[in-house]
C-alpha cells in the first residue's frame, strides 16, 4: 500500500456509533485493499505470474470415458467415514460422517452417517411394504408403486443420533477430530409422501394420541 492509501485510511472514520464499523469506511478500505491486491503489492504469488505454468500430462491427451454412474475421484480417496464395526461382528455397528473433511451443508449419500444394530439390511424394493393400522378407518398396505401416485415433497433436513457428541460427557477431555466427536450427524435433501397425507388416506380417528413405528430389519 502506498503512502497515499495509508493517509487516506487513517483519516477514515472507524465506528458509525455503538462501536459499530462505519459502513462507508469499511468498504473504502476494502477497495484500498482490493487494489493494492491487484497491483501484486505484498503478494507472494507476484514472482510467480511471470513463470510459465507447467503443463501437466494430463492436459495433453485424452481423458477417461465417462461412467454410467459417477463416483468419487481418487483424489478424495481419504474423504470417508470411520466404521466401528468393520467386520461386522455380532453388534452396533456405526459410520461417522467425516464432516471436516466436506464443503457446503449436504451431505454426499455415501457419507451419511449410519447407526445399525444387525447391520446393513438388504431391502428388496418389490417387496418392502408400509403398514397403517390401528385407530383408522380403513387399514392400508403400501408399495412403492402405490406411494409414487401420492403427492410428494422435498425438504433438506439434518437427521442426528442421540448419542452424538457423547464423548463430550466424558470425565477427561477427549482429544479427538470432528468426526469422532459430532460425526453421528448428517444433512440430506429427502423427498417422499407426507405421513399426514397417508394417515388421512386411512381416516385416522382423532382420539388417536401416539403412533408407534416398526422396522423389519434383523433382530437382536
Amino acid at each position: 500500500m502506498t503512502d497515499k492509501h495509508e493517509r487516506l485510511a487513517s483519516h477514515m472514520p472507524d465506528v458509525a456509533g455503538n462501536g459499530l464499523i462505519d459502513r462507508r469506511a469499511l468498504l473504502g478500505r476494502g477497495m484500498l485493499f482490493a487494489g493494492a491486491a491487484a497491483t501484486g503489492v505484498g503478494s507472494s504469488s507476484a514472482g510467480a505470474a511471470a513463470e510459465p505454468l507447467p503443463i501437466d500430462p494430463w492436459s495433453m491427451a485424452p481423458g477417461l470415458p465417462i461412467p454410467p454412474y459417477g463416483v468419487p475421484a481418487k483424489y478424495e480417496s481419504k474423504v470417508v467415514r470411520t466404521l466401528t464395526n468393520p467386520n461386522n461382528e455380532p453388534r452396533t455397528s456405526n459410520a461417522r460422517t467425516p464432516h471436516h473433511l466436506l464443503d457446503g451443508t449436504i451431505t454426499p449419500n455415501g457419507l451419511h452417517f449410519v447407526v445399525a444394530r444387525t447391520g446393513f439390511p438388504d431391502i428388496d424394493p418389490d417387496k418392502h411394504r408400509l403398514v397403517i393400522h390401528g385407530l383408522v378407518k380403513q387399514p392400508l398396505v403400501f408399495d412403492l408403486e402405490a406411494l409414487s401416485r401420492y403427492p410428494k415433497v422435498t425438504r433438506i433436513n439434518f437427521v442426528e443420533c442421540g448419542g452424538n457428541s457423547a464423548p463430550l460427557y466424558n470425565k477427561d477431555p477427549v482429544q479427538a477430530n470432528v468426526q469422532a466427536i459430532h460425526g453421528l450427524v448428517s444433512c440430506s435433501e429427502w423427498t417422499g409422501v407426507r405421513l399426514s397425507t397417508l394417515l388421512e388416506e386411512t381416516g385416522i380417528d382423532p382420539k388417536a394420541k401416539w403412533l408407534l413405528a416398526e422396522g423389519a430389519e434383523g433382530q437382536v
